[in-house]
Parts: C-alpha cells; structure tokens; sequence
C-alpha cells in the first residue's frame, strides 16, 4: 500500500469518526439523577446544562418521583445491588443509614475542604467518622411565621421566648375565629426544636434515645397546655386545604414550620396578594426571656448521594460537587428558595430583602440562627425511624389525654425496638 492510500484511509476513517460524532453516532455517557417531584432536580436545571456543556459526551437525565417512592426504590436498588441511579436525593436522616455501608461513594477526593464550606452545625448530617458522604443541597431551618399586622392590631410585640408565648397568645387569640399558633400534628418537629431551645436533645451520637427525661416532659407538658389548657394554639396539619383556607383567613397569628414552607405554603398554595408584606419571619424561641439565643433551628435537610453501581464514579461525583459549590447553592436558593448549606452562598443571599416579609433578609435570620446553632449531633443509626414514636406519645398526650410520663414511657420503649430492628 502506498504512503497516498495509508493517508487517504486514514482521512476516511477520522472523517467517519468526525460525522459520526456530529451526527451523534458516538456512544454518549448517561447519568441518571433521581430526584423528589416537588424539589431538587428542577432547582439544579442550570448546574446540569453547564456540566453537559462542559461534557458534550455527558447526558443527564433526571426522573422525579414522590418522597415515599422515591426512598422505597433507593433503598430497594441498594440493597439488591442492581438497579441504582447514578445520583440519588435523600433526605438526611434517612440517607444516613448508608454511610456505613459500602454502598455509596465517599466524596473527601471532590470536595477535600468540605469542613470549611459547608455549616459546620449541620455536619453529622452528611459526615460519617470523618469521611464525606454526601453533597448537602439544603436544610429546613426551624423558624417561626408570624403576622406582624396582626400584632400591631392588637397593640403587642411579638413574644421574646417561649414562656411569653402564653401571655401574649391570650391577648391574641379570638376563640372560635383565631389562635396565637399552630403546632404540627403529623410531625415532631416543633417538640424537637422546643426541647433544643431548652438545652436538651432527643438522641445523640451513642444512639440512645432521650425522651424520657426532664426536659422533654416539661416541653411536652407546655404544648398539651397550649392546646388544651390556654386554648391559644390548633393541632393541625399545615399541608392540606384546610391549612391553605385558615391562613388566607387570618386564623392562625403564627405558624412554627420549617423555612422552605415560606415558598411551598405561604407564597404558593395559601397565597393571597392582600398578605404581601404582612408576615415576617423570627428565629426559634429561646425557652425564657432573657436566655441567650440557643441556634435551636435546624429540622432536615436534602442531600445528594452517588451509590457504588454508577457506571461513572469520577464523573458522576464531579458532577455532584458542582452542585454544593457557591455559585450552584445560590442559583438553587434564586430558583427554587431552597435554604443553602454552604456558607459564603448563604453569606451573599444574606443582603436580599423579601418584600413579602416587609422587607426582612431571610436569609441572614437564619445565617445568624445556624451561627448560634451547636453541632446537632446523632448516632450512625438514626434515621428518623425513632420519630414516630414521639411524634405518637404527642399525639396521645394532646388529643388522648395520656399523661405526659406514661406516652413518653411507651415513646422511649418503642424508639428504642425500632433501633434494634
């Protein structure tokens, strides 16, 4: 063969290869990204297309599912072996039962100065003996909602602790057509957070449960008497018609939730242009005035996860680091109100006012409240599963009239089967 025909077959097959590309011939790499329906995968929209753009070979393709659903098929893709996602969204308390498995990714080799970019309140969240498991895209920051045109109405501030709260509650509550607040029915959330502010804690990292003690009895005891004794406060859910209809009647003054329910609730199913300016935001409470702020806000938060049965490790978690970057957690705040992990992100949206909270900077509320706020440690079997539990000997108490000792009793024997399970 010639040295003119080795070239000219050489020209040909890099042609071939050039059009086959072109035409997209060329195999592409697929990265399969599982993502809750409500969030997550359309809040990370523009971090996709850039990774794409920077990985023509690359093609992302996120599916969204319900929580349940979407939980129920990680833990099923897992624990068989097959099936997986390349990328998974989890919430963090239920996602923590990988990181002591060997079936997802550490990502120290991505994201090697994790410690100093991301709340180092919120750590055991997504760290597990020193290692990083997971790319945090969020918390829910326990705030308290409440209608300051109300309170000047009424002609009274808004309380400075929980022990206020009673007071100023019977000043505002109208019965039959308004309550100081309202505490959730279906969750633990605003106990969790109450026995925080108080200095306690309902587990920790040596997986022991800790409802039954004095703390958690005493906050207990203090919502049962809100509901049932001063009458200033409605056990409801705060996610159906029912929740939508109270608050666009003015019925509830104040609403202990996480943050992002500003966005899901306040701003999107229970919105009314009238309310525009009136709500504002406070960090949680401190149990009695005067007490220094105890950073007792934090509940949940959404993480991303890479499992082992990624066909593209290296990829796949560049990918995932690219969402927990500065510039990503704010992209993701803008679109979807998401409350970032990552410091200097929440450091710049820090300066935004929200006129639907008369001008207040969300933001900054809840960089000073994760400042104050202490490690929120848990031990590497809990995963949310003790919750019900509580959530359960609350209900009791409120709604059965159980003694405050005996449900806490029946709570702690229950959480405590449910971790040896």
């Amino acid at each position: 063969m010639t040295k003119k025909k080795e070239i000219a077959i050489c020209a040909a097959v890099l042609l071939a290869l050039m059009l086959g590309t072109s035409n997209g011939f060329c195999a592409q790499k697929k990265i399969a990204v599982w993502g809750e329906s409500l969030r997550a995968t359309k809040d990370i929209v523009p971090q996709v297309e850039q990774f794409e753009a920077l990985h023509p070979d690359v093609k992302i393709e996120t599916i969204n599912m319900g929580s349940d659903d979407l939980q129920k098929k990680v833990m099923m893709s897992l624990m068989t072996g097959q099936g997986a996602p390349d990328v998974f969204y989890g919430v963090d308390t239920f996602t923590h039962r990988y990181y002591r498995s060997d079936l997802i990714h550490a990502l120290d080799d991505v994201v090697p100065d994790y410690e100093n970019i991301f709340l180092k309140a919120l750590s055991h969240r997504w760290t597990y003996q020193g290692k990083l498991w997971a790319i945090p895209y969020d918390m829910g920051p326990f705030v308290i909602f409440y209608r300051q045109d109300i309170f000047d109405e009424v002609g009274i501030d808004f309380p400075e602790s929980w022990q206020d709260f009673v007071e100023v509650g019977k000043k505002i509550t109208v019965p039959g057509k308004r309550v100081m607040t309202v505490l959730r029915n279906d969750r633990a959330n605003t106990l969790a957070s109450m026995v925080q502010s108080r200095g306690g804690q309902i587990t920790n990292l040596k997986n022991e449960v800790l409802f039954n003690n004095p703390i958690v009895l005493e906050v207990c005891q203090y919502m049962v008497d809100l509901v049932n004794k001063y009458k200033i406060a409605d056990y409801a859910t705060l996610w159906d018609s029912a929740a939508w209809v109270k608050i666009k009647e003015d019925r509830w003054v104040t609403i202990p939730a996480w943050f992002w329910y500003s966005g899901f609730g306040l701003k999107d199913l229970a919105y009314m242009p009238e309310l525009e300016g009136k709500w504002r935001i406070s960090r949680a409470l401190p149990w009695k005035t005067g007490d220094p702020p105890t950073g007792a806000g934090y509940s949940g938060g959404g993480l991303w996860v890479v499992p082992k049965q990624t066909e593209y490790p290296t990829l796949t978690k560049e990918f995932v680091a690219s969402l927990g970057t500065k510039e990503a957690q704010v992209s993701q705040a803008t679109i979807g109100g998401i409350m970032p992990v990552n410091v200097l992100a929440l450091e710049e949206l820090s300066e935004l006012q929200d006129p639907f909270f008369g001008g207040q900077r969300p933001y900054k509320i809840i960089l000073e409240e994760m400042r104050d706020c202490p490690v929120m440690e848990f031990g590497d079997k809990y995963d949310g599963s003790i919750d019900p539990a509580l959530n359960n000997a609350l209900n009791a108490m409120i709604l059965e009239g159980v003694s405050a000792q005996k449900a806490l009793d029946d709570a702690e024997k229950d959480a405590i089967a449910e971790l040896r399970e």
